[in-house]
C-alpha cells in the first residue's frame, strides 16, 4: 500500500475541536504504521517514506504551518532525517522535530541539535508510552509557544497602536500647548503682543545682540525702543463708551502693526500705552519712523460706531539700546525701557502729537548714573551729556 496520497494532505480549514497535525517519516512501512496506530487517536497523522517524500507533501499543503510536531527516522536512503528536519526548520520552524534513531551515535545527536535544532533524539527501538509522551509534551510546546507568538503578536500591534494614538495625543496636546502659549502672549483685544512676550523674549534678544554687537559693533545698528501712549485715550470711553475705546485700540494697533517692519514687535504695554521694539535701527531711522507714525495716526479718522469720525493722535518717547553707546551693560533693557517712557512723559508734557528721543551725548556710566538721569535729566541735558531731539528743531523742553 502506498503510503504518500493525496488523501494525506490535510484540508486547508479546520474546526477547533479538530485533533493536532503531526508527520511522521520512515522507510519502513511497518515502523510507521506503528507509530500511526499508537498515535493516531490523539492525533490527525500523514506520513512519508523519505525525506523528499515528506517535502513534497509539505509544499503542496495550503498552509504547512499546520503540521505542529515531526517524528522523523534518521538512516533513510538519499537524504537523512538530520538533513530532511533542517531544510523543515527553514521552511516550517515553529514545528517541533524529533529524530529516531536505531544507533546512538554521539556525533549524530550533536549533529542533529546544531543544524536540524531538534526537540529530542530517541532511540530504537521506542517506548510506546515514552514516544505517546514525547509527543504530547512536544504538542504542547508548539501550542504554547503558538499562543505565546500571537500573544506577543497582539501586544505589539497594542503597542503599536497604543503609541500612535499616544503619539497622536502628543501632537494635539503639542498643537494646544502652541495655541495656548500663543495665546498667553497675545493681547486678547488687539492682537498685539503682550507684557509678558516683551518680559519672555526680551532678555534673549538682548543675549543676541550683545554677541552680534561684540562681532560687528559698527554693523549692527540698535534696539530702537518706542513708548507710545495715545492723547487723552479716556475722553474717548467718557463721551463714547468703552466699546468705542475698544475699536480705537484695535484700529490703532492695526496702523502701528502696518507701519512697521515683520521684524518689529507691536506691544501693548496696557491701557493706551503702546510699545514697539525695532530692531537694527540707527537713531536717525528710528526717529523717521516715530514720524511716520505720529503723522499717520493724526490723519488717520477713527471709525468708533459714532456720528462721525474721530481724529486722535499720540505722543511717544525714543531711545535705543545701548543707551550708551560704548557700553552695552551700561543698563539693563528694563531700564532702557523706563527711559523711553521718562521720553514720552517729556512728549505729553510738552504739547502731545509729538516725539520725544533722548540719547547719550558724552555721559560716562558708573554705578549712580541711572539714578542720575532719571532725577537729574534736565541738568544732564544743560550740561551738554544727554541730548534730544523733537519733530521741531530746535525745540526747548519743559521739563
Amino acid at each position: 500500500m502506498a503510503v504518500f496520497d493525496i488523501k494525506n494532505i490535510p484540508e486547508e480549514s479546520h474546526s477547533a475541536a479538530e485533533k493536532p497535525l503531526i508527520m511522521l517519516v520512515d522507510d519502513e512501512v511497518e515502523n510507521l504504521n506503528v507509530m500511526r496506530q499508537l498515535l493516531a487517536a490523539d492525533f490527525q497523522v500523514i506520513t512519508g517514506l523519505s525525506g523528499h517524500e515528506a517535502i513534497d507533501i509539505i509544499n503542496n499543503m495550503a498552509d504547512p504551518g499546520e503540521i505542529q510536531l515531526i517524528i522523523s527516522d534518521q538512516r533513510m536512503p538519499k537524504m537523512s532525517g538530520v538533513e530532511f528536519l533542517e531544510q523543515v526548520a527553514d521552511k516550517i520552524p515553529e514545528t517541533i522535530r524529533i529524530i529516531l534513531s536505531a544507533y546512538s551515535d554521539t556525533e549524530v545527536v550533536i549533529d542533529s541539535i546544531n543544524r536540524a535544532k531538534i526537540y529530542k533524539f530517541m532511540t530504537k527501538p521506542f517506548d510506546p508510552a515514552e514516544l505517546s509522551l514525547t509527543v504530547k509534551r512536544g504538542v504542547e510546546a508548539f501550542q504554547m509557544r503558538r499562543q505565546l507568538l500571537e500573544y506577543s503578536g497582539q501586544l505589539e500591534k497594542l503597542v503599536t497602536e497604543r503609541t500612535r494614538e499616544l503619539h497622536k495625543k502628543n501632537e494635539e496636546l503639542t498643537q494646544a500647548l502652541n495655541a495656548l502659549e500663543k495665546l498667553s502672549l497675545s493681547d486678547q483685544l488687539t492682537g498685539a503682543y503682550n507684557r509678558y512676550f516683551l518680559e519672555k523674549f526680551m532678555p534673549q534678544e538682548i543675549s543676541q545682540f550683545k554677541r552680534s554687537h561684540k562681532r560687528r559693533p559698527a554693523q549692527n545698528g540698535y534696539l530702537g525702543i518706542m513708548m507710545i501712549d495715545i492723547d487723552h485715550f479716556k475722553a474717548i470711553n467718557d463721551s463714547y463708551g468703552h466699546e468705542a475705546g475698544d475699536k480705537l485700540l484695535i484700529r490703532f494697533t492695526q496702523i502701528l502693526q502696518n507701519n512697521c517692519r515683520e521684524e518689529d514687535w507691536v506691544v501693548r504695554w496696557g491701557g493706551e500705552e503702546f510699545v514697539i521694539i525695532a530692531k537694527g535701527l540707527s537713531l536717525t531711522n528710528l526717529q523717521g519712523l516715530a514720524e511716520r507714525l505720529r503723522v499717520k495716526i493724526e490723519s488717520c479718522p477713527f471709525n468708533l460706531g459714532c456720528r462721525q469720525p474721530v481724529l486722535k493722535t499720540c505722543s511717544m518717547g525714543l531711545v535705543c539700546f545701548p543707551f550708551i553707546r560704548n557700553n552695552v551693560n551700561a543698563f539693563t533693557w528694563q531700564q532702557t525701557l523706563n527711559l523711553a517712557d521718562l521720553a514720552l512723559y517729556l512728549a505729553k508734557n510738552n504739547g502731545r502729537n509729538t516725539w520725544v528721543s533722548l540719547y547719550d551725548k558724552n555721559i560716562n556710566q558708573d554705578d549712580s548714573q541711572y539714578d542720575n538721569l532719571m532725577s537729574n535729566l534736565k541738568t544732564l541735558i544743560q550740561n551738554n551729556l544727554i541730548s534730544y531731539h523733537t519733530p521741531s528743531p530746535g525745540q526747548q523742553l519743559n521739563f
